[in-house]
């Protein structure tokens, strides 16, 4: 006999959304919450040190979604890593805290009809979930949950960066998240006092051990069940047992770009065809399902340092002695960085809004896909922040543990060629500055034999060659007022009751930045919705 259970809500996905959510709901003390994760809890070390996060990316707390061959990259599969635990991406990304441009929510509102989601709606939802340990008023909170801080170490090569960017024309910026965006300086963290400050250890681990609070890790969720039009279950396995979860109010998927997309269609809500395709009885023909995938892309321009002074083995031998000592005896050195704490955002195409982001740090990324190189090294990152190529998720089958098929079309246009090319013809004027010349060696990406210049042919097949996720999906479940969006503007699932999506997938357009923050902050809007509601 299957094993059944009931609670008010059910949230799905314990992710960066899942953990604003649950505490919103459990703290609000009228409601009792299941929270279905298919990871494990974060117990992993390595997440919770901010330096060895790359460490946690070789173990089973992330895995990749691949996509099919994607001509635009050269047929190459474009794989994306998602977080597989608890905290989702903040228990394994790079840490940064860049909420976007105001101008990104402002046209959520004004081109994709969203209203109540401009820049004045979404500020204060920001601020009140902000403990910022170094900024203030208008712009940041200091009395929320969620830790934010400036970098505590400052790598001398990052610091040689940063000037030099300024010498190519670039002015300093104190705050991305400030007045304005554009500039140079040193990015801001969801990482303080030596230790990561994920969404699970900020929102989830205070109400970790409440009443009202059930907590259901490594387990799948299969489909949800419908009676009429109404969303009242959710299948789950768990330890290989079939289980059932009664919600009396309303299911929430917070699961990410990838599977939240992927849950609504294994439940019948997706586009026709491809539900039929499955087998699968439609609840609600919902073409955009799966549509509408975006991601930012990044092409890292590297060169070999001339002396031994990078990230190279600090985590071997007696450097790393030396850093594990100063990090566990005294919490400083460099194992307090995020490894990537400083940046730009530039606007190359002079529309008067930073179109490219940059990271600096002071190693080699490899091809896409794998590891850093094995040398001391230094890159500049250009990244697209606006994408405008758009790529779609179908079912692979009707197994809900599955990924789904991906068809990323990540450089699908040529302004997002374009871009790139923009941005490495930057990256590289910052890298010939004096500044950096000094300490810097040979290019090693692009080499030698590709020219930059306009119009270069063999600079657009580097390009693509080298082009690889900056770990953004974002769109899969878009919110709007039309009748094709998946989700209204306070996040209920269209033809159906019972049934929201609060996580990056309702994202009409990608922000122009990283996805950690915004994330949390339409969770956070999503409980409002949800509250105001009960």
């Amino acid at each position: 006999m299957v094993e059944e259970s009931e609670f008010d809500y059910i949230i799905v996905g314990a992710g960066s959304a899942g953990c604003v959510l649950a505490n919103r709901l459990v703290r609000d003390g009228r409601f009792s919450v299941a929270l279905v994760e298919r990871g494990r809890m974060d117990v992993n070390r390595w997440i919770h040190i901010p330096a060895t996060y790359f460490k946690a990316h070789q173990s089973n707390d992330i895995d990749a979604v691949l996509s099919e061959p994607d001509e635009t990259i050269n047929g190459k599969r474009f794989a994306v890593p998602q977080g597989n635990v608890v905290g989702g991406g903040s228990s394994v990304n790079a840490m940064i805290y860049m909420r976007g441009q105001a101008d990104d929510y402002d046209d959520w509102e004004n081109l994709h009809g969203c209203d109540g989601w401009g820049y004045k709606d979404v500020l204060p939802v920001f601020v009140r979930q902000e403990k910022n340990v170094h900024l203030g008023t208008p712009f940041h909170g200091q009395d929320g949950a969620l830790v934010v801080a400036s970098p505590e170490y400052k790598h001398p090569v990052n610091e040689i960066a940063l000037d030099a960017a300024l010498s190519a024309g670039l002015d300093w910026n104190d705050d991305f998240n400030g007045k304005t965006q554009a500039g140079a300086g040193w990015y801001q963290a969801t990482a303080y006092a030596g230790r990561r400050q994920s969404a699970a250890t900020c929102f989830l681990k205070p109400v970790v051990g409440h009443r009202q609070l059930t907590i259901l890790t490594d387990t799948i969720a299969g489909k949800i069940r419908f009676e009429g039009r109404r969303a009242t279950a959710l299948e789950v396995k768990s330890g290989g047992e079939q289980r059932v979860l009664r919600a009396r109010k309303e299911i929430i998927l917070t699961a990410g770009s990838f599977h939240s997309p992927k849950l609504l269609m294994l439940s019948g809500i997706g586009p026709g065809a491809e539900l039929n395709r499955h087998g699968i009885v439609p609840v609600h023909d919902a073409p955009e399902v799966g549509a509408n995938y975006q991601d930012h892309v990044g092409t890292p321009v590297t060169y070999r340092l001339k002396e031994n002074i990078g990230y190279q083995n600090a985590d071997r031998g007696l450097a790393a002695l030396k850093n594990g000592i100063n990090y566990f005896v005294f919490r400083r050195g460099l194992l307090t960085s995020n490894l990537l704490a400083a940046g730009a955002c530039v606007d190359t195409d002079g529309d008067g809004r930073p179109d490219v982001q940059m990271n600096f740090a002071p190693f080699a990324p490899g091809a896409p896909g794998e590891g850093p190189l094995s040398c001391h090294s230094f890159h500049v990152h250009p990244m697209t922040m606006r994408p405008k190529s758009r790529g779609r998720l179908m079912l692979a089958s009707t197994d809900p543990e599955d990924p789904p098929k991906f068809e990323a079309q990540v450089l699908q246009t040529e302004d997002d060629l374009d871009t790139l090319r923009r941005g490495v013809r930057l990256a590289r004027e910052i890298c010939e500055q004096p500044q950096l010349k000094e300490i810097l060696s040979e290019v090693i990406w692009p080499g030698p034999d590709v020219s930059t210049t306009v119009g270069s042919n063999t600079l657009d097949d580097a390009i693509r060659d080298q082009a690889r996720t900056i770990y953004h999906p974002a769109g899969t479940c878009r919110m709007g007022t039309d009748d094709q969006a998946v989700v209204d503007i306070r996040l209920k699932v269209n033809g159906v009751e019972g049934l929201r999506v609060a996580d990056c997938s309702v994202m009409p357009m990608l922000v122009s930045g990283n996805t950690n923050a915004p994330t949390m902050m339409i969770a956070d809007r999503g409980a409002d919705f949800i509250l105001e509601d009960a």
